[in-house]
C-alpha cells in the first residue's frame, strides 16, 4: 500500500499531477500544497493548453510552485512521473520542447529550499483526480 505521508517542519508539500487524452487532445493540471499536519492550505485544477502528458506535468508543476512559494520557502515536490524527478534531480535542460518549462522552474526554485521526490498513482490521487477534472 502506498500512501502519502506530511512533510517535516518548516516544509510544505507540493503535489502535482498532469493528465492527457490522446483521443480528444485535451490537457489538465491539478495539484495540492499541504502543511506539516497534512492541512490542504490550498488545491488548483484547470484545463491547460499542453501537447502531450509530459507537457501537462511540467505546467502542473509551475502553477503548484507559484502557489507552495506563497506558504514557505521550504518545498518538498512530490509528483508521480519518476522521469520528471529524474530530470529535476540531476540538472539536465531537457528536450528543446520543454526546455522554456524547465528554466522556468529552475528559476522559481533557485532562491528556495526544493526537495523532489518521486510517489506512486496510488499515493498522489488527489493530485490525479485533480489533474482529471481540469481536462
Amino acid at each position: 500500500m502506498v500512501l502519502w505521508h506530511p512533510p517535516d517542519t518548516p516544509w510544505v508539500k507540493l503535489n502535482t499531477d498532469g493528465a492527457f487524452s490522446s483521443a480528444t487532445l485535451e490537457a489538465g493540471e491539478g495539484g495540492l500544497v499541504r502543511g506539516t499536519d497534512g492541512g490542504l492550505l490550498w488545491a488548483f485544477c484547470s484545463p491547460v493548453d499542453a501537447s502531450s502528458s509530459f507537457e501537462a506535468e511540467l505546467m502542473a508543476l509551475i502553477r503548484g510552485l507559484e502557489m507552495a512559494m506563497e506558504f514557505s520557502t521550504h518545498i518538498w515536490i512530490e509528483i508521480d512521473s519518476a522521469a520528471l524527478v529524474k530530470l529535476l534531480s540531476t540538472g539536465q535542460p531537457g528536450s528543446a520542447d520543454f526546455r522554456h518549462h524547465m528554466a522556468l522552474i529552475r528559476r522559481m526554485t533557485s532562491q528556495r529550499q526544493v526537495r523532489f521526490s518521486h510517489i506512486y498513482r496510488e499515493g498522489n490521487r488527489a493530485a490525479d483526480f485533480l489533474a482529471g477534472r481540469g481536462i
